[in-house]
């Protein structure tokens, strides 16, 4: 279980590492990089959100 917590604690630090990155782009192209990549992180640390509360409560 620590291993789930761990990975989403890096995945959603990834995400807001991205996302800060997005914000401070100078242009377009580097802006949508960071955006898509924000969301993936995004999206991982989401699944481990899932896998966490389904290991709760099993």
């Amino acid at each position: 279980m620590e291993d789930f917590e761990s990975k989403l604690e890096k995945y959603e630090a990834r995400a807001a590492k991205c996302e800060e990155q997005a914000r401070e782009a100078t242009d377009a192209t580097r802006q949508d990089f960071y955006e898509v990549l924000a969301r993936y992180f995004r999206n991982l640390a989401n699944d481990f959100k899932e896998i966490i509360e389904k290991r709760k409560t099993a």
